[in-house]
């Protein structure tokens, strides 16, 4: 039978863990991207950033696994409950993430990826879902995630939880995280803390890598 994995030193040693980097797409933490353009009284989301760039720094040092999981959006690739869902909001003629555009790039300040770091591109919240992520993961003998980015109660939410579902320990960067509101963040984080992992400053697991 499996070990069982309680304390986060041994979550977080890095040959059993990869790092999961969410979205960090212009149109989601630029301030001319599609989230800014559309809700410009939010809170931005780009306070993460440098978060997450000591993450990955930190990480690849250490020989964690470094994915980059990205949105792309378009009517050829979008399934039709989220073309729905995109109709209801509105948001037929601004397509968030479009395939191809500028909205869709990661954003400039973030590290770029490197040979032998995972890309995932996905048409859904979950980076899991219909992607490789999952398989690739497990040929690299990984155990456990560790994830950063933005939306924390869409994308990286929907992410974790079904990470934790696959088997995988979940550890959630708490300010390498955002969501457009403090209260709806402090929510989200509050859940997954009971229900399916650790929630950590970032600091603490770049501490814990470089050990």
């Amino acid at each position: 039978m499996p070990e069982m994995l309680t304390s986060l030193k041994a979550i977080l040693r890095p040959a059993r863990c990869a790092l999961l980097i969410v979205d960090l797409q212009h149109d989601f933490v630029h301030r001319n991207g599609w989230g800014a353009r559309h809700n410009p009284a939010a809170q931005s989301l780009r306070h993460v950033i440098p978060v997450a760039n000591r993450l990955i720094a930190a990480g690849r040092d250490a020989g964690v696994l470094v994915c980059y999981l990205t949105m792309e959006h378009g009517p050829g690739l979008d399934a039709p409950n989220y073309r729905a869902r995109y109709a209801v909001r509105d948001m037929d003629g601004d397509i968030l993430c479009a395939a191809g555009g500028w909205g869709a790039q990661l954003d400039a300040e973030v590290l770029p990826p490197q040979p032998g770091d995972v890309r995932v591109v996905r048409h859904s919240y979950d980076g899991f879902a219909g992607t490789p992520l999952d398989a690739r993961l497990r040929a690299d003998g990984r155990e456990a995630v560790v994830a950063a980015g933005v939306v924390t109660n869409l994308c990286v939410q929907t992410t974790v939880q079904h990470a934790f579902a696959l088997g995988y320990y979940v550890v959630v960067a708490e300010d390498g995280t955002a969501s457009m509101s403090e209260a709806v963040q402090a929510m989200t984080l509050d859940n997954f803390r009971q229900f399916f992992g650790a929630v950590v400053p970032g600091d603490a697991i770049v501490r814990r890598w470089r050990r």
